[in-house]
């Protein structure tokens, strides 16, 4: 049976003290550049795996975050789950639940932080996480009224993303263009806070072009609500005022509506137009390809963990928004 690789083992070989190694596998700062790449080395050579439980037990930290969403955020959650996994870190997914045991088991948890990438909560849910000592990096997309100042935003601007989406369509010739937002998104239409349908609202009044609330998807539990719906939008819209195009709140969500327009027998582009976001890697591969807003996800994932990361050190982390880009294609 092989001999068990220690810390010890590690120091040996680097002609360093345990306590250097530790310091090192902590991305301590205390360390000089010359004894670090020396004791990197030696763990590559001895291929030594930290005992986790136990680093844990000694420092009081979970070297575990949990990554909270209500619908697919698959290539930003390997983004982060990546770029945490080269810091030493490691990251589960958790689909949200508005429901007070839900909120009872992420504090009880106690994991080093949380990423929200959801609008399900409302400010006072979000501040009790914070109120015990868990950091929080909030995917916001709406807004709210006095979050606790422990709680630090990332903002990937989709206001900027639906209004450049309508008026894109807007140039086009479309004026009744139906809103969808994503599955689970939490909306209350024309007197909503959300940001999508605030930009599509005002972009539309901007034009001077009138708002109709039933060209809004509010149903959104599931992607059969959301079909639904866009179903209501073409067949109950006033004589010639079904929507020509739609702008829908993620790629994935497209490509299933767009599918469902092809069992219709309606066209993409040529009765309906339709636009996503996000430009995952779906966007280019539907029939035909999906006119996007691109919102990166290597840079989204960046800042998310490097101000994650600054909180659980103890540092300041700044509010910050990510700005988007439309990418014309075939869909629209």
């Amino acid at each position: 049976m092989s001999k068990t690789v220690t810390r010890e083992d590690v120091a040996k070989l680097a002609n360093v003290s345990p306590t250097i190694v530790s310091y090192v596998l902590n991305n301590s700062n205390y360390v000089s550049q010359e004894k670090r790449e020396k004791v990197l080395e030696a763990v590559r050579q001895l291929n030594y795996i930290p005992n986790q439980l136990a680093r844990g037990l000694r420092t009081s930290r979970s070297a575990q975050f949990i990554f909270v969403c209500d619908n697919i955020q698959a290539e930003l959650f390997e983004a982060v789950e990546t770029r945490l996994f080269e810091r030493g870190y490691y990251i589960s997914l958790n689909y949200s639940r508005n429901t007070k045991e839900f909120l009872d088991m992420l504090i009880s948890r106690q994991p080093e932080g949380i990423f929200m990438a959801t609008n399900m909560f409302d400010a006072q849910q979000l501040n009790s996480i914070a109120m015990n000592g868990i950091p929080i990096i909030l995917y916001r997309t709406k807004h709210y009224e006095e979050l606790d100042p422990r709680i630090v935003t990332v903002v990937p601007d989709y206001y900027d993303a639906v209004r450049k989406s309508v008026d894109y369509l807007i140039l086009k010739g479309h004026t009744c263009i139906g809103m969808v937002p994503p599955v689970k998104y939490l909306t209350k239409g024309v007197e909503g806070d959300d940001f999508r349908v605030r930009a599509y609202v005002e972009a539309l009044r901007r034009s001077s072009i009138p708002v109709r609330p039933e060209l809004i998807c509010t149903r959104t539990q599931t992607v059969d609500d959301i079909c639904e719906e866009v179903f209501r939008m073409l067949v109950s819209s006033e004589k010639d005022g079904k929507p020509t195009a739609l702008v829908v709140g993620n790629d994935y969500l497209a490509a299933q509506i767009m599918q469902y327009l092809k069992k219709l027998n309606i066209s993409v582009p040529g009765d309906l137009s339709v636009i996503g976001c996000d430009n995952t890697q779906i966007a280019p591969l539907t029939t035909p390809a999906l006119t996007t807003v691109d919102v990166s996800k290597e840079k989204l994932a960046k800042t998310y963990v490097d101000k994650m990361l600054a909180l659980v050190e103890g540092q300041q982390a700044e509010d910050e928004y990510i700005g988007v880009k439309l990418i014309i294609r075939e869909s629209a």
